[in-house]
């Protein structure tokens, strides 16, 4: 079974603290009024284990109890309530493939991360790049900046250059709900896909994450099948599927 750092198991138990409504060998459904409101309905499902836990606002229960979704005598399938949040008006998002650096004892796969050498083609992003960036950024589509959320302002940031000089890709790196994790975004021009810039930008980035002493956390949607690519090719494990509302004012 993989395994993952201990901050990876840490920050996913947040969420699902609270109040259990319901718990069974594959559904476990708690109470926290704790949760963000855009988060009011927080589901993972974690490989490991093969369960999905569910977390919802107080006032989200409420309302699927009042329909009956949320009977403590009854069976609860997560079929049943998905439908039951659907009627609620509550339109989960797609969710969202975690990926984490794999924690095996002994520690070979970090160890490979951090002695491998850095390539001479790859190197951080300081605001003297800003030009190059943009110049970047304008020969990449719009859907492919979107999904990548990569920022030269972000906490760190890495390049991967050409001979010639030209920026081909990017990645970034921000703190990601607490102090140990950081999420990354990657892209690169669609001319030099398949070979083997945006893996290499990866494993820099998790490296310097590393050193810093953060996990590194990559997510990718399922239908992105050149993401999840990426993430196995770059050496990355898959923890779980994560989902929250759809925001209310997407199309």
């Amino acid at each position: 079974m993989t395994r993952f750092a201990e901050a990876i198991y840490q920050y996913w138990q947040e969420p699902f603290m609270g109040h259990t409504v319901y718990s069974d060998e594959h559904l476990s459904i708690v109470i926290n009024p704790q949760l963000d409101e855009d988060e009011g309905v927080t589901i993972l499902h974690t490989l490991s284990n093969a369960h999905t836990h569910v977390a919802l606002l107080p006032s989200i229960a409420e309302a699927l109890q009042n329909k009956g979704a949320l009977d403590d005598s009854g069976l609860v399938t997560e079929s049943h309530l998905r439908v039951a949040l659907s009627e609620l008006g509550i339109v989960m998002h797609g969710a969202d493939h975690l990926y984490y650096v794999p924690d095996y004892v002994p520690d070979e796969v970090r160890q490979r991360w951090l002695s491998e050498p850095d390539s001479p083609a790859i190197r951080k992003l300081t605001a003297d790049d800003a030009m190059s960036f943009s110049e970047l950024e304008y020969h990449t589509s719009d859907d492919d900046l979107d999904m990548a959320q990569v920022a030269i302002d972000d906490w760190a940031a890495f390049g991967v250059w050409e001979q010639s000089g030209t920026l081909i890709g990017a990645a970034s790196i921000y703190p990601w709900g607490n102090e140990h994790i950081v999420d990354l975004g990657v892209f690169t021009l669609a001319t030099v896909r398949g070979q083997g810039y945006a893996t290499k930008l990866v494993r820099a980035v998790g490296r310097y994450a590393m050193t810093q002493h953060y996990e590194l956390q990559y997510r990718s949607q399922a239908d992105n099948h050149a993401s999840i690519a990426l993430a196995e090719a770059a050496g990355l494990a898959l923890f779980g599927y994560w989902e929250i509302p759809t925001p209310s004012d997407s199309p």
